[in-house]
């Protein structure tokens, strides 16, 4: 069952890439992502998660003229020894260095290194719930959810996505609508027969495969 795909889930079967197949009604995501390197890359600079080691200036090491940032790019550092967390702040932080360090290259400017400054980690944990951790304090429930909602559409760019993404919260918050959350189509639970899933699960765990 181990360092196989999944290719399908509807809903009560999980189909891997072997062929074989897992009946359950809970399927969770747990798998992570990996970046998708370029062919023609020194091997060297890709590590085992295939994020690519980089410079201070999100150079990919050995190129002067390929750049990574985000989840892709892995500065190591004696305070980041695995790299930067992959975080949106930190994405959107590296974008704008290089941004400006692209505009003092077409100047014939020297390049300023990429340097962050957290300021903190929040995170939602249900509804009307979230945890923020801040340097100077922490704190948690409704007013965490609050701020968590508030950095999040600041952080949005432009004033229409702003606008929008309220809108879709503001509808789910109050319809209980998370469809636009959901991956998988809508289960009918009483199109469900669990008792034959735990059944198969039983047999599973016997020894004994399926009919």
């Amino acid at each position: 069952w181990l360092q196989t795909k999944v290719n399908e889930y509807d809903g009560t079967t999980v189909t891997l890439s072997n062929g074989k197949q897992i009946r359950t009604k809970n399927l969770i995501w747990a798998a992570g992502v990996t970046g998708a390197v370029l062919p023609g890359l020194n091997p060297d600079v890709v590590l085992p998660n295939n994020r690519l080691k980089v410079n201070p200036f999100n150079q990919v090491e050995g190129y002067d003229d390929i750049y990574a940032i985000g989840d892709l790019a892995a500065m190591i550092t004696e305070e980041t020894p695995k790299g930067h967390p992959q975080l949106a702040p930190v994405a959107i932080a590296q974008a704008k260095m290089l941004a400006k360090n692209l505009g003092r290259t077409l100047k014939n400017q020297p390049l300023k290194p990429f340097s962050y400054k957290s300021y903190g980690v929040m995170a939602t944990i249900g509804r009307n719930n979230a945890v923020v951790d801040l340097k100077f304090t922490r704190f948690g429930g409704r007013f965490g959810w609050y701020c968590w909602l508030f950095i999040h559409l600041m952080s949005l760019v432009g004033f229409r996505n702003k606008v929008v993404a309220f809108i879709n919260w503001a509808w789910n918050y109050f319809s209980y609508d998370r469809g636009l959350r959901l991956i998988i189509r809508s289960l009918d639970r009483r199109s469900v027969n669990y008792q034959t899933i735990e059944n198969d699960r039983r047999k599973s765990h016997s020894g004994h495969p399926s009919s």
